[in-house]
């Protein structure tokens, strides 16, 4: 049995801000939906939950929520979602919150599926709580993970002069040596 590599799909993934504003087909969307709920968690509790903004009153408030930096680009998206977790089904447990690792993981499981079927996706820490909060009558108990835009490439000129100069920064990652540490904060080493 060979064993499969996801890196060549890691590496192709982006953040990208480009979206062209044709619709995200159904079952693209139902696709991100399975993937977003297979994502594994700590104990099996899957304390996740997404909302998917589809009338325009949902969608007008996610915009609305928005930091002025990604209203620049963000509302073009034409699939915009909402990732929240519930400390509620997995509480904290020796001062980790786990609800929010695993909400991150299942917001990752979505981010690499919508590349591999050939969509932009990014995900934003830029946004109001309250405003979402309120737009989406989400529960004080839950926490907003995040705000994820979605849909397929448009030509990154269709974008404001200022976020094309984002678009046209490399994607880079630290060296294995700055993040990878043996048997102790600092060291470094090799693998066995």
């Amino acid at each position: 049995m060979t064993t499969p590599d996801i890196t060549s799909a890691l590496r192709y993934r982006s953040s990208s801000r480009a979206f062209d504003p044709r619709p995200v087909e159904p079952e693209k969307i139902a696709a991100l939906v399975e993937a977003f709920r297979w994502a594994p968690s700590s104990q099996n509790k899957q304390p996740w939950r997404l909302i998917v903004a589809r009338t325009e009153q949902a969608r007008a408030g996610w915009d609305t929520a928005l930091d002025p930096g990604n209203q620049a680009w963000a509302p073009r998206a034409p699939l915009k979602l909402v990732v929240i977790a519930n400390p509620e089904e997995q509480p904290d447990h020796h001062g980790q919150q786990r609800c929010l690792v695993d909400g991150g993981l299942a917001l990752h499981a979505l981010l690499v599926q919508a590349c591999a079927m050939g969509l932009n996706v990014r995900a934003m820490a830029g946004w109001n709580q309250d405003k979402v909060r309120t737009t989406f009558d989400i529960p004080n108990s839950c926490l907003v993970v995040a705000l994820v835009a979605a849909g397929y490439p448009c030509p990154v000129d269709a974008l404001p002069a200022e976020v094309q100069q984002k678009e046209a920064r490399a994607r880079v990652r630290r060296d294995p040596t700055e993040i990878v540490f043996y048997d102790r904060f600092g060291a470094s080493g090799a693998a066995m």
